[in-house]
């Protein structure tokens, strides 16, 4: 492997992490609820690409088992903590609501 192939990662992963950044700001300028909504939705997505990853797997259309594994459960973890977060804000919807004024 030469320095410049190397040096070609380098730059991608850097120029990666500095959009993610990016996107990071922009969502957290959106405000709370909107946070929320593109979260739902990325969840959904990723369940949906399982979904056809699955499919794929099963009529033959794609071999590769372990890609298809990981892409399920990937959505599993991200379908996981998007259930927590709206437990816990359930949870605090009712402690508010609990609060005597």
């Amino acid at each position: 492997m030469s320095i410049n192939v190397i040096q070609g990662m380098q730059s991608a992963l850097t120029n990666g992490l500095e959009s993610s950044l990016t996107s990071t700001q922009e969502k957290s300028d959106q405000g709370f609820t909107a946070y929320l909504k593109n979260s739902f939705d990325d969840v959904n997505r990723s369940i949906a690409s399982a979904d056809k990853l699955a499919s794929d797997l099963a009529v033959g259309k794609n071999e590769n088992l372990h890609e298809a594994m990981i892409g399920m459960e990937k959505a599993e973890a991200s379908f996981k903590l998007l259930v927590q977060v709206r437990n816990r804000a359930l949870e605090a919807y009712h402690d508010i609501m609990r609060m005597q004024v």
